[in-house]
C-alpha cells in the first residue's frame, strides 16, 4: 500500500481569463472533481507542484490539504501544458475513495536489453507505453516494469498477458492478447533504378535522318536533288530534266529584253514603215 503524498491547495476565486495573472505570480490553477460531489476550483504553488509531479506521475495517491477539515484523497487526472513552452497551465484532481476500486493508466517502464537487438541487430517496435489497471487508489503502482531480455530471436514479442506485477491487488483491464513490444528485422529500403525505355524500331534511324538534315550544308544553287536525273548541260536553272531548248527561242542580238519573239517597241526616232 502506497503512502499518500501531501499537497497543499487553497480554494480559488479567480476564474476565466484572469487566471493568466495567477500563473505569472507562480500560482497553478486547478479543479477537484468526482467523488459524488460538486467540482471545486483550487490553486497550488506552481514550482512546488511541478517538481513533485515529475516523481508522482498520474498514479500516485495524493492527500489534498487546505480545502476541508479532513484531507481529500485524490489522483491527478491530467495536466495541461503550453504547447510552445511546455509550462504547466492547469491541473485536474479526481477525488477517490480508499474503499472503492478505480481505474488508472499506469505507464510501462522498459528495462534490460533484448538479445535480439544486441546480437541480431533487430529493432523494437513498441505498441503500447501504458496499460489500464483496476485497483484501490492506494494499491495502484507508479509504473510496471517490462523485462526485454526474453526477446531473443527475430519476431519474439511480449503481450499484456506477459506483464509481471502484483496481481493480488492489481488487475489489468486491457485485452491479454494485445501486443506490448516486438523484435523485428531492420528493413533497408532500396531506391528503384529508373527503367530506360527501349527505342522503338525505326526511331534511331529517324533521329539520325533529322540530325543529317539539321547539320547538312546548304546545297549549291542549281544542284539536283538526290536521286533525281540530271538535266542536259546548258539547260537553264529550273528547266525540266531532259527537256531541250527550242531552236530559235533565244532573243535576237541587240533586241531589248522582253518576251521571246515579241516585236521591239517603237522608238521616237524610228521611221514608220
Amino acid at each position: 500500500m502506497a503512502e499518500a503524498q501531501k499537497l497543499a491547495v487553497r480554494p480559488r476565486q479567480v476564474v476565466g481569463k484572469k487566471v493568466a495573472q495567477l500563473r505569472r505570480e507562480g500560482v497553478l490553477p486547478g479543479v477537484v472533481f468526482g467523488g459524488r460531489k460538486d467540482s471545486t476550483s483550487v490553486q497550488t504553488d506552481l514550482r512546488s507542484f511541478e517538481r513533485s509531479y515529475r516523481r508522482w506521475g498520474n498514479t500516485t495517491l495524493l492527500s489534498l490539504e487546505g480545502l476541508d477539515s479532513d484531507a481529500i484523497p485524490a489522483l491527478i487526472h491530467g495536466v495541461a501544458r503550453d504547447t510552445m513552452t511546455g509550462r504547466l497551465l492547469h491541473v485536474d484532481f479526481q477525488r477517490v475513495s480508499l474503499t472503492e476500486k478505480t481505474h488508472a493508466e499506469v505507464p510501462l517502464h522498459f528495462v534490460h536489453e533484448s538479445p535480439a537487438v544486441k546480437t541480431l541487430g533487430a529493432v523494437l517496435v513498441h505498441a503500447r507505453d501504458h496499460v489500464t489497471v483496476e485497483a484501490f487508489p492506494q494499491d495502484i503502482p507508479h509504473a510496471i516494469d517490462v523485462d526485454l531480455s526474453p526477446l531473443i530471436e527475430i519476431d519474439d514479442a511480449l503481450y499484456v498477458r506477459d506483464l509481471v506485477f502484483d496481481k493480488t491487488n492489481v488487475s489489468v483491464v486491457d485485452d491479454p492478447d494485445e501486443l506490448i513490444v516486438k523484435a523485428v528485422p531492420v528493413r533497408i529500403e532500396v531506391e528503384p533504378t529508373p527503367a530506360v525505355a527501349a527505342p522503338v524500331e525505326g526511331e534511331v534511324a529517324a533521329e539520325g535522318a533529322e540530325a543529317t538534315e539539321e547539320g547538312a550544308e546548304p546545297a549549291a544553287a542549281g544542284a539536283a536533288a538526290p536521286g533525281a536525273a540530271a538535266g542536259k548541260p546548258g539547260a537553264p536553272a529550273g528547266a525540266k530534266p531532259g527537256a531541250a531548248a527550242k531552236p530559235g527561242a533565244a532573243a535576237k542580238p541587240g533586241a531589248p529584253a522582253g518576251k521571246p519573239g515579241a516585236p521591239a517597241p517603237k522608238g521616237e526616232g524610228q521611221k514608220k514603215g
